[in-house]
């Protein structure tokens, strides 16, 4: 569509260059101040946003004291230290271990609950077993793995409504 409207606006503006000159001019103006104000606009809400997400953080690690369930090794201590309401949050768990070369897990794992302003709480994740590289591992020990959580989706405003 934005195409679209782009060669509209290219073959007017040449029909005018052609005819009418002075009009073409100001048609070229007019469309320039309208680009950078949109401009200008959208990158203050972008730095905005990206500001607001890097706010919000995980730290991912194995915890047997935190985690007593065999099923959710896996402790992530999710912090919003934003000033917004969080009401969603993905990230991707990254786990390499010493003796290997390269990434041993990979994961994308979501927390659907809402997390207020300051708010930090630590929820306790599953390892999913196709998230291992092969030759996967027969016994899986969350210990042996070092932890990296990367912060890839972050939704703000009040909790959905169910």
């Amino acid at each position: 569509m934005a195409f679209v409207v782009t060669a509209a606006v290219a073959l007017l503006l040449i029909e005018l260059y052609l005819r009418r000159r002075p009009w073409a001019i100001a048609l070229t103006g007019v469309i320039a101040v309208i680009g950078t104000v949109i401009w200008i606009f959208s990158d203050d809400q972008s730095r905005s946003q990206r500001s607001a997400v890097s706010a919000v953080t995980v730290d991912v690690g194995a915890d047997g004291e935190t985690c007593l369930d065999p099923a959710l090794p896996l402790a992530a201590t999710l912090t919003n230290s934003s000033g917004d309401m969080v009401n969603r949050i993905a990230f991707d768990l990254i786990g390499q271990q010493a003796e290997r070369a390269g990434t041993a897990y990979r994961g994308t794992l979501r927390h659907d609950q809402v997390l207020a302003p300051g708010e930090s709480i630590t929820r306790c994740f599953p390892l999913l077993h196709h998230g291992f590289a092969h030759p996967r591992p027969q016994i899986i020990d969350a210990t042996k793995y070092e932890w990296t959580a990367h912060v890839t989706l972050v939704g703000f405003g009040n909790a959905p409504a169910p």
